[in-house]
């Protein structure tokens, strides 16, 4: 049964490799210049790359939807090798004014080694364990807990939840200039115009990441189904208000894939189907009405209509994937024009930029190196614009670090995984799991790791807090 089980997955995995690449040699960019071709070729065999070795995974482990291997692989290929060439074949090659494809098959090349060295830590043990010393898992049955200290549970998760919430709203009233109406209707009411503060802020909006965390417990605890909704739609919206559109998707990955996981349950292709067509809706409105609830105007409507549609889907989808032109501006000026940061970013930016400028007013800069606009071009000065996460590997110390913390990365994401599967009753490990899940697209999208990490801490902060303070030693955590 087992033979057979592992030759239907393979002949799976052969037809979808197969197509791939059929697919790549039939949208093939004959028209274009050699450097576009030399990178639409390099793009095309580092996803195949990374195909044959998920193939093999899947063989082996089988496919889970859930588990955070397929959703990075599907996330990086995409930002680093499916997205070149797809501006490749539509002529979508420049950025901000620079055509940046010069170092377009290095960046590549880079690219595939980091994902080689995330798999092979991920997918494979580096320490070998004997046979007898390998236990057999024991699944326990959860043990409920009292009603007493459910309702504390519950309190204690209320007063997280209210705190951000406050938190949040003060963070959106003051840096924006606008008043708490205008938030929560999404600028259709309330005032849009009023003075926004300059004061440093940014310690105050970390909290807002606790809010999905905050939630989940209560889903988890709570009794009141309306209740729940009641703590679940606010949420959204706030952060549909603060433009943010990697934070509802987060939002959406994180309670679609605990409900499931919950329940012990995959979801049906149906259920992505619509899980996908709700997230786009709101999503959607941040980019369409983005720019003009930041200026006050709220949302408007007469600027609505077929090509702002089309267009705010293209900004929405691809736009965000294009941070990869960044990562190839950074590959062509380090270090022939400027030097490497050695980590210092990473490690010093990280520890300053949590603490409050109202504690520390002369804090130092959490960046390190060069800006954007130095980089590439002075077309990027305050457009907003990151490098991808493998860029922050890079600028740190070069193609070592792309496989130096890549390899971390697939080393942590293993662990997280083998927690789950070894306290599969475990609600809040499976909370725990669901967070850091959703938490994937910023970390390969937006590789800032001062930012990053305390996004990480706030977002398990209500998790800790809960297991920490509220359980007894040797006291079972599951409801």
């Amino acid at each position: 049964m087992k033979k057979i089980v592992i030759a239907s997955r393979f002949t799976k995995a052969l037809a979808i490799c197969i197509a791939a690449l059929l697919l790549i040699v039939a949208f093939y960019p004959y028209s274009v210049g050699d450097v576009y071709q030399q990178t639409y070729v390099a793009c095309g065999m580092a996803i195949l790359i990374e195909m044959v070795l998920l193939s093999f995974y899947v063989i082996k482990k089988g496919f889970d939807i859930f588990e955070s291997l397929y959703f990075i692989s599907v996330l990086y290929g995409f930002l680093y090798f499916i997205t070149p060439m797809y501006d490749i074949c539509v002529g979508e090659t420049l950025w901000f004014g620079y055509d940046l494809f010069e170092s377009g098959v290095k960046a590549t090349g880079i690219a595939a080694i980091g994902y080689i060295a995330f798999f092979a830590f991920y997918a494979f043990k580096f320490v070998y364990k004997p046979k007898q010393e390998v236990q057999k898992k024991e699944e326990k049955a959860p043990i409920l807990i009292s009603e007493s200290k459910r309702k504390l549970i519950v309190a204690v998760v209320i007063a997280i939840y209210a705190l951000s919430f406050a938190a949040n709203v003060f963070y959106l009233v003051r840096s924006g200039g606008v008043s708490f109406l205008y938030i929560i209707t999404l600028g259709l009411l309330g005032d849009g115009y009023l003075n926004a503060s300059s004061a440093p802020l940014g310690f105050v909006s970390m909290f807002s990441y606790c809010l999905p965390a905050a939630t989940l417990l209560y889903w988890e605890y709570g009794k009141s189904k309306t209740f729940k909704w009641v703590l679940f739609v606010p949420v959204v919206i706030l952060q549909v208000a603060r433009g943010f559109r990697f934070f509802v998707i987060q939002i959406a990955i994180t309670f679609f894939a605990y409900v499931f996981i919950r329940k012990n349950q995959r979801p049906k292709l149906r259920h992505i189907v619509v899980a996908a067509l709700a997230v786009s809706v709101p999503v959607l409105v941040m980019t369409l009405f983005r720019d003009t609830m930041r200026s006050g105007e709220g949302m408007a409507f007469n600027t609505i209509n077929f090509e702002s549609i089309r267009q705010g889907f293209e900004e929405a989808f691809w736009d965000n994937l294009r941070i990869y032109k960044n990562f190839y501006g950074l590959v062509a000026a380090v270090p022939e024009k400027y030097g490497f940061v050695y980590g210092r970013q990473m490690i010093i930016g990280t520890l300053v930029m949590v603490i409050p400028r109202i504690i520390w007013p002369g804090k130092i800069s959490t960046e390190a190196g060069e800006e954007l606009d130095v980089l590439i071009g002075g077309n990027l000065k305050d457009v907003g614009q990151a490098l991808p996460n493998i860029g922050e590997y890079y600028y740190a110390i070069g193609i070592f670090g792309v496989i130096l913390f890549m390899a971390i990365y697939g080393w942590w994401m293993k662990k997280i995984r083998e927690k789950l599967e070894k306290t599969q009753n475990d609600c809040i490990q499976i909370i725990m799991y669901s967070i850091l899940l959703g938490i994937n697209l910023q970390l390969l999208i937006r590789g800032y790791t001062p930012s990053n990490f305390w996004y990480i801490v706030f977002s398990i902060l209500p998790i800790l807090i809960v297991k920490i303070l509220l359980w007894e030693k040797n006291e079972d955590i599951n409801g």
